[in-house]
């Protein structure tokens, strides 16, 4: 069958998702076309060349995004299926099989996907691990055999976010994974819905031959998009190995929690000597009240601790965070900046972090919380979170004021130190006077800034 695998967005990279996908349906025969429409425009051609179109969603804003892709295909071609494919599709189901999909495949999607557009060629109906209206179909979580994802079919790295190291200019990035789903279950992270505890890894040779293909394409840099590379941090530690082995000059970065953090040190040290750059953690808050909420398995003092073995390791480590919750103050926010500044933090925190707000998806688990209930109102259609409204108004009202002019301020390219200041003064309530929360000590030297992407990055 003739199938087109879309991505809409997959946080600046060149997607595993698709190049993962291609590569199952291509051993099964089937013929394969792709479309990035985060670096490639919409291809009307290619969506009337298409029997099957497989939309990758793993996270909210590509779910968003390709809603909308999939009423224009099919507008274009409605006789062609549709299937929805990862992790916010099985979060999604019951919205997306109403009138938005045919199928949808969450979990280990690579093999359900190809079983399932078999199936149709064939005639057979594939049931296991996939969702039809009125068949709901429980996530695949099984085992399985990756194939090494098919990047010829994408465009190359030189279109997506670069990596830029003080002295050593800018870097093409590849992005690859060695494990999905993740043994923690924080209740605001959307992957214990889906997992459940669970981890499924990548097998080594999938890993370090995707990573070969990545580096005979240009790529300087690896950014593995492993939920936590610590999770299996003794296999983790045998890959990175391993591609040091072949790949000395290639760099690294890896996610991790701060609890994967405080645990290994010496792992660490090690991963600095093989070339992690930086290591991104959910560190979300600096408020232990909210942090228990979350159920994160850190506190505020743990991500001190975690920063000294960061540094310690020659390794810059890159705060994401989640400013706005339910139980989010005013005061508490500010206790957040100053805590930024504080520890030098300002050019490891991408400024749009400042802005984040809770989302709700369908199965969320901080909708178990019975507090939340008067908070909580009806699931979006177009957003696909439930809508909640902050106790404090001022809190909601801050947060949009700080959205606006984070956006406007990346597009003019200021300085994050500015940006930080500029954040401060909307929290101070001193909107037209950010000079006074500004310093020249919150300039920290290129030199010394942490490597950036060149894009912004947000689930």
């Amino acid at each position: 069958m003739n199938v087109l695998l879309i991505s809409c967005y997959d946080l600046g990279h060149q997607p595993f998702s698709i190049a993962s996908a291609a590569a199952h349906l291509l051993e099964r025969g089937h013929r394969v076309e792709c479309l990035d429409l985060a670096v490639q425009t919409f291809d009307r051609g290619k969506i009337l060349n298409s029997d099957v179109i497989g939309i990758s969603v793993p996270m909210h804003t590509a779910m968003c995004l390709g809603i909308k892709v999939a009423k224009r295909a099919k507008a274009i071609k409605p006789e062609s299926y549709l299937c929805y494919f990862g992790l916010y599709a099985s979060l999604n189901e019951q919205k997306l099989l109403s009138n938005l999909g045919d199928t949808v495949i969450g979990g280990e999607f690579e093999g359900p996907l190809a079983d399932y557009i078999d199936g149709l060629e064939t005639g057979e109906m594939v049931t296991s691990g996939v969702s039809r209206p009125h068949v709901s179909g429980r996530p695949n979580l099984s085992r399985q055999e990756f194939i090494t994802p098919v990047r010829s079919l994408l465009p190359p790295l030189e279109d997506y976010s670069k990596l830029t190291v003080s002295g050593q200019g800018e870097k093409l990035v590849g992005s690859t994974q060695t494990s999905r789903g993740c043994a923690h279950r924080c209740r605001h992270c959307p992957i214990p819905s889906a997992y459940e505890g669970r981890l499924r890894l990548v097998q080594e040779q999938v890993v370090l031959a995707d990573i070969d293909n990545l580096v005979k394409m240009g790529a300087e840099h690896i950014s593995f998009g492993d939920p936590d590379f610590l999770n299996g941090v003794k296999y983790s530690l045998k890959i990175v190995r391993a591609m040091y082995q072949k790949h000395s000059n290639i760099s690294f970065d890896i996610t991790a929690k701060i609890e994967h953090l405080l645990e290994y040190p010496e792992v660490l040290c090690e991963l600095g000597s093989l070339g992690c750059l930086f290591v991104v953690s959910a560190v979300e808050t600096v408020d232990d009240r909210i942090l228990e909420y979350l159920d994160k398995g850190h506190t505020r003092d743990d991500v001190v601790v975690a920063l000294q073995h960061t540094r310690n390791a020659g390794i810059y480590l890159k705060p994401s965070l989640l400013p706005f919750t339910p139980w989010t103050t005013m005061s508490g926010y500010l206790d957040l900046l100053a805590f930024i500044e504080e520890h030098d933090l300002i050019y490891h925190v991408d400024p749009v972090h400042y802005s984040i707000r809770l989302l709700l998806p369908p199965g969320s688990k901080l909708l178990e919380i019975s507090e939340l209930s008067n908070l909580v109102g009806e699931l979006s259609n177009e957003d696909l979170v439930y809508e909640w409204e902050h106790p404090d108004g001022r809190v909601d009202a801050l947060q949009k004021q700080i959205a606006c002019m984070v956006e406007s301020s990346v597009v003019d390219g200021e300085d994050w130190a500015i940006i930080f200041a500029k954040v401060k003064a909307l929290a101070l309530g001193k909107e037209a006077g950010y000079l006074e929360a500004f310093s020249n000590d919150l300039f920290l030297p290129v030199e010394l800034r942490p490597p950036v992407f060149s894009e912004s990055w947000f689930c």
